[in-house]
């Protein structure tokens, strides 16, 4: 009788996946609004001050989504790319943040 291998876990890709997906739902509406600021209208430069909220508290998930995918991966000897790529887009969701408040 011959035993089938144990089944891969997915506890990583599922959070890596969640975290990029999250990181990108807090980054799209900021760019949106500098794309418009810098391109039709500098009018429309005030509504980063209602999409940097949003950046930063998707940002912060998608962060802590990313660490917990790489622990995750650590512990099941899993992949580490989609967690990684998460953690990597949350940091980028708040940069402008982090900039805005440091005056860069």
């Amino acid at each position: 009788m011959t035993q089938m291998p144990p089944l891969p876990r997915r506890r990583a890709f599922g959070c890596g996946v969640a975290s990029a997906a999250v990181a990108v739902v807090g980054i799209l509406p900021t760019a949106i609004v500098f794309v418009l600021a810098g391109t039709a209208d500098p009018n429309y430069g005030w509504l980063v001050f209602l999409t940097l909220p949003l950046a930063v508290l998707f940002g912060g998930i998608a962060l802590i989504l990313g660490v917990i995918g790489l622990v995750f991966a650590r512990a099941d000897g899993g992949g580490y790319a989609w967690p990684v790529v998460g953690a990597v887009l949350g940091v980028l969701a708040l940069l402008p943040a982090a900039a805005f408040l440091w005056g860069g």
